[in-house]
């Protein structure tokens, strides 16, 4: 029943702060200022009074050091468990907490550059649905300028065709009055050449014109070779004529052909990157809104990594700080202990001694 009032009496002390200069005098004055350590040296005096060996106490306060000095240990051992394990919390919020940070800067700079690219994409589609105007009016006006030189072919074709038949007649009509025909029997024929040959208003058929005109009123051998010859060489030009403007258009509708080909291919790109650009800008859109939404997904998760981690340093802190004052507290109490042992074995070490102490305080 002695060791309870004893353990009181060191906790007691434990929390009166004793400094090492103090007397026993001292020491016991400052126990005894609180009640219930008043109570106990009472009985610890009374214990000593009726023979209770000092022996006994120094056990009691070997036992509370020992004990003191486990509850450390234990407490040690939870501190450097709870640090490892907050050490790793520390570095798994850490390593999220960066990981998010390079998850929002990739983001901002897929969503800036991603902006830049559709940007880009916007104003090329602009130019390039211009080009296509462009291409596709060139194609018309071209077009039509190479009908328009076909139509002519066709009509200066038919044009020559018809002199040339002309002129064939002619020969045929002159070469009957060279044999000997009378003009009378070929004046109807000679009369619708001649009317051809001056529709014609053609300056090459002026000469001949006229010289047949003088053959009708006048046929002579003469005049007969001379419109021969004349004939032969106005068919002669026309053909040579003919066949320049056959080659003309043929050239022509050559390089139309080439130039339609070019025109087409163009147009063919400048659909096709059209068509490239829109499906990109769709793309450029979705990419954007997707990043735009996991930047803020991204910083949410940030702040809450953040936030976790600030609890865990207040934690961790708060622990550190806990454990801290149980250590000092329990510093102070081995030093109590380790003094009122100094007391019982140095200073007080008859009961006599003791109670002449008490009594002196008291």
């Amino acid at each position: 029943m002695r060791i309870v009032p004893v353990l009181t009496l060191i906790l007691a002390v434990a929390t009166a702060r004793v400094a090492k200069t103090e007397s026993p005098k001292e020491i016991l004055a400052q126990v005894n200022k609180d009640s219930f350590g008043n109570s106990v040296l009472s009985v610890l005096q009374l214990q000593l009074a009726t023979g209770g060996p000092v022996g006994e106490i120094q056990i009691l306060l070997n036992n509370i050091a020992s004990q003191l000095n486990g509850d450390q240990k234990k407490a040690d051992k939870v501190h450097e468990s709870d640090t490892v394990a907050f050490e790793k919390i520390i570095a798994d919020l850490e390593q999220e907490i960066a990981y998010h940070q390079t998850q929002i800067v990739a983001l901002s700079n897929l969503r800036d550059s991603t902006t830049e690219a559709l940007g880009e994409a916007e104003a090329e589609v602009r130019v390039v649905t211009s080009d296509i105007a462009n291409n596709e009016k060139s194609f018309a006006d071209e077009s039509a300028t190479r009908q328009s030189q076909h139509d002519t072919w066709v009509r200066k074709d038919a044009e020559h065709v018809d002199q040339i038949d002309a002129i064939d007649e002619a020969s045929k009509i002159v070469q009957h009055l060279q044999a000997g025909v009378a003009f009378a029997q070929l004046k109807s024929r000679f009369e619708k050449v001649q009317a051809k040959l001056m529709e014609s208003k053609h300056a090459l058929f002026k000469p001949l014109i006229n010289a047949l005109t003088q053959l009708a009123s006048k046929v002579d051998n003469k005049s007969i070779i001379k419109i021969l010859e004349l004939l032969a060489q106005i068919r002669q030009q026309l053909v040579a004529s003919r066949a320049s403007l056959l080659a003309t258009e043929e050239k022509q509708a050559a390089n139309w052909e080439v130039q339609s080909g070019h025109l087409q291919e163009e147009h063919k790109r400048l659909v096709e990157r059209k068509a490239f650009l829109e499906n990109s800008i769709v793309q450029f859109k979705v990419t954007i809104q997707e990043a735009v939404e996991d930047l803020e997904d991204q910083t949410l998760f940030l702040e809450d990594a953040e936030d976790s981690l600030d609890i865990q340093e207040r934690w961790a802190a708060e622990q550190e700080s806990q454990y801290e004052a149980q250590t000092f507290e329990r510093e102070q109490q081995l030093e109590v202990v380790e003094r009122l042992q100094e007391v019982l074995t140095q200073k007080l070490s008859a009961a006599s001694e003791f109670l002449q102490i008490r009594e002196e305080v008291f």
